[in-house]
């Protein structure tokens, strides 16, 4: 059923992680234009829902519950498992979507568009084989510009531009508003991002250390560390041997936190989704790649990224230096402070 006859509703699905979710923030915008879209509705896993939920083209969050489902399996509940698919098939069949748009690429992100019922069903092809179950499918290009498969998506539905958009909740924003004054960060200050899922992707402790040791003698300004609850303790051990340092790692939700990136003079950091959301908010950001093969062109041309072409690398999942990293540890912290002055340096206000 189209909306006004001819306006269609869209499932978008886009359901992990952090950072492909940034990066293919851009598409709901380019759904409504070059599809003429009445409706957008954006499918992703459980906890990345309120992560989305502001994006001004979205009309609605579907969490998909990833984790239940694969719960069930391991403990072999299959009748149940069998009850929770339905009946979310059921949830999908009923927003009546008219074209879904699968930009994981990926065989579950397919399976999710076909449970849609929806008559066009759009996205990449992928090595799982998952665009036999759509009617359209593209190649993704091989680019070093930032968010270059959505990017070409979005022209093959018919936009003209790009644009990475995650806000945050006006809630959220308030939170941070207060966040900022608490901690006297309504002026300059630096944000450092260093942990992510992968060990290869981590720059070393003591090349963070080293940094914001540099950056204590340099400067005055406040230096904050984000991350998940997961690295609380290493932000504190970071935090900890420095006056201006401070550690919100665990303490803000990934809104939150994406919130205040986008009032940082300058953030730092690895291969991981914050880092990411910075470019999105258009801050000036150094980025640390090692065994993932690094964007050099962003949107704005906002970001400085640091990368050592070893024979070994990109090596993405499988590292074959035994632990040593050392794509990683061969970017010194001066090489990056020296990076931060420059970038300090067109800050009217320093």
């Amino acid at each position: 059923m189209k909306r006004n006859g001819t306006q269609p509703r869209v499932l978008f699905v886009k359901l992990s992680a952090i950072g492909d979710i940034v990066m293919a923030s851009g598409l709901p915008s380019n759904i409504k234009e070059g599809l003429n879209a009445a409706e957008v509705y954006w499918l992703v896993e459980a906890p990345y829902a309120d992560f989305v939920r502001a994006h001004p083209c979205i009309d609605g969050v579907i969490p998909w519950p990833k984790q239940m489902w694969s719960d069930l399996i391991k403990q072999r509940k299959w009748l149940r498992l069998f009850g929770e698919v339905r009946s979310f098939r059921r949830q999908l069949k009923r927003l009546k979507a008219d074209v879904a748009i699968d930009a994981q690429g990926l065989l579950k992100s397919a399976v999710l568009c076909w449970l849609s019922g929806a008559g066009r069903r759009v996205g990449f092809r992928s090595k799982e084989h998952s665009h036999w179950l759509l009617t359209e499918s593209i190649d993704k290009p091989i680019s070093d510009n930032m968010s270059s498969e959505y990017v070409s998506m979005g022209e093959y539905l018919g936009a003209c531009d790009y644009s990475m958009l995650l806000p945050a909740e006006k809630h959220v924003q308030a939170f941070v508003n207060e966040l900022r004054h608490q901690y006297r960060l309504n002026q300059i200050f630096i944000a450092l991002c260093p942990f992510t899922t992968r060990p290869q992707k981590h720059w070393p402790q003591s090349h963070w250390q080293r940094l914001i040791a540099l950056v204590q003698v340099n400067w005055s300004f406040p230096v904050v560390i984000l991350g998940g609850p997961d690295d609380s303790d290493a932000a504190d051990e970071l935090a900890v041997t420095h006056d201006n340092a401070i550690s919100l790692a665990g303490k803000l939700s990934l809104s939150a936190s994406g919130a205040l990136l986008a009032y940082a003079s300058v953030v730092i950091g690895v291969d991981t989704g914050l880092t990411h959301l910075a470019i999105a908010h258009q801050r000036p950001v150094l980025a640390l790649f090692g065994s993932t093969r690094p964007y050099t062109q962003t949107p704005a041309g906002n970001a400085t990224v640091f990368y050592h072409s070893l024979p070994c690398a990109p090596c993405k999942r499988k590292p074959s230096c035994e632990g040593a990293y050392t794509c990683m540890a061969a970017i010194p912290p001066e090489q990056v402070v020296a990076s931060l002055k420059n970038a300090l340096d067109r800050i009217p206000s320093v």
